[in-house]
């Protein structure tokens, strides 16, 4: 990874993100609750940010609570690309 860009996890509904919230401020994980960037989604809503380096401690924290985001995107400086998680 040459830059620390932010990962941008989209769910399919309010209900998941807010799970999603509670389970990783339960585990005092660094993330941010922000509106989906328009740039990804022209749709209002809620997605979670989180810096690129923070992946590997809140994506396997998701995976396990089968909380698994339905679009994931990385925002380098103005830049959106579509960033792929298992």
């Amino acid at each position: 990874m040459d830059q620390d860009g932010e990962i941008i996890l989209v769910f399919s509904s309010n209900t998941r993100i807010l799970n999603a919230e509670d389970l990783l401020e339960e585990k005092n994980l660094p993330f941010t609750l922000v509106p989906v960037p328009k740039e990804v989604n022209p749709n209002c809503g809620l997605a979670l940010c989180f810096m690129e380096s923070s992946q590997d401690r809140i994506m396997p924290v998701l995976k396990a609570a089968e909380l698994m985001p339905s679009a994931a995107y990385r925002r380098l400086g103005p830049e959106f690309s579509t960033w792929a998680f298992e």
